[in-house]
């Protein structure tokens, strides 16, 4: 008896030093009271802190934002969740009841002007001392633990994310890369040059040269000059950037030009050496040439793919991504094309 008594005080005290601790705050991640099984599957993976110019909200102006990732298989409902700058107070912002898709991204602005929209955070971020952020899921029984971080004083217009997205490692990001992939180092053709639209099941959209209804992806080039891209690359897989090499060919001004992603390179000059996967989902990135370090040029993450619906920028080569019931490969984007997610806003990989 006296054994039995003695385990459970042992077990009691174990109990009450775990809640004490929560309750006395966290500086690094709070293991109590548990963790939620979305743990190494959400991520807080970008952040800026001191937005001057890179980025503004619905209102115009350059606010905060926080940005998250799922890096899983399957769409995630939000729902629950919570986001916070303060331990103390892990259910400081109720995200939205949304969805953000496999490999997609989820802009937050931490504005502290929550009537300004439902992706309008409770709080604001501090550049000045650095604070803490935390993702929870919290109800009346638990407060699980999702991701969270602690950083140090900012700087202006960099950003701080994870390479690569939900990595461990954390990096102060020059050009950041709000709604997309993080990349360590960026073209002077970022912003100017685009992953534009890609099909990736075609059953009857458009035929190749051999007759075969292939995946494709069309770049767009928004500058006012032709643009030589002889020597960049287009890959499915971020971290081999250089997987298929592009020829010795252009695109025009305000141009456009359709890859043929089946592949198939024996078949022409414009046939990559990689097909896109339709039922999960995968990454496609555009790089720059060997002289200047294969530089990001733009890269994207996208989720599961519908049959004969593309998946494109609206307007061309802006920031929102729609699907696209009537796929407009090699040509300019119509209002009428475009169609919105069924059911909650989904909100996935942008840049």
């Amino acid at each position: 008896m006296k054994h039995e008594g003695t385990e459970v005080m042992r077990r009691l005290m174990t109990v009450l030093t775990g809640i004490l601790a929560f309750a006395g705050g966290c500086t690094a991640n709070p293991a109590e009271p548990g963790e939620s099984p979305l743990k190494g599957v959400l991520f807080i993976n970008e952040f800026l802190a001191s937005n001057d110019s890179i980025l503004a909200d619905e209102q115009g102006d350059y606010d905060d934002w926080i940005e998250l990732y799922n890096a899983g298989e399957t769409d995630i409902d939000l729902g629950g969740m919570c986001l916070t700058d303060d331990f103390l107070v892990p259910n400081k912002w109720w995200l939205p009841d949304i969805t953000i898709p496999a490999h997609g991204y989820l802009l937050v602005w931490a504005d502290n002007e929550e009537g300004e929209g439902p992706l309008h955070a409770g709080f604001k971020l501090n550049a000045g001392s650095g604070e803490q952020l935390g993702l929870f899921y919290t109800d009346a029984l638990h407060t699980l633990l999702v991701d969270s971080l602690s950083y140090g004083p900012q700087r202006t217009d960099t950003s701080y994310g994870r390479l690569p997205d939900g990595g461990s490692d954390w990096y102060l990001l020059s050009a950041p890369t709000p709604g997309a992939a993080n990349v360590a180092g960026v073209s002077r053709l970022m912003g100017i040059l685009f992953i534009n639209e890609f099909l990736a099941s075609n059953d009857s959209v458009l035929a190749d040269e051999q007759g075969d209804y292939d995946d494709w992806i069309e770049l767009y080039n928004a500058g006012e000059t032709d643009i030589s891209l002889f020597g960049m690359y287009l890959t499915d897989n971020l971290s081999a950037p250089t997987k298929w090499s592009f020829p010795d060919t252009s695109i025009t001004a305000r141009g456009f030009l359709l890859i043929w992603a089946d592949n198939e390179e024996s078949e022409g000059p414009l046939h990559a050496g990689f097909n896109l996967s339709a039922s999960s989902g995968e990454q496609l990135g555009l790089f720059d040439t060997d002289s200047l370090s294969n530089y990001a040029i733009d890269t994207t993450s996208f989720g599961p793919q519908r049959t004969d619906t593309s998946y494109g920028r609206y307007p061309d080569g802006q920031n929102d991504w729609q699907f696209f019931p009537t796929p407009t490969p090699g040509a300019p984007h119509q209002a009428g094309d475009r169609t919105a997610s069924a059911g909650k806003t989904e909100y996935s990989g942008k840049k």
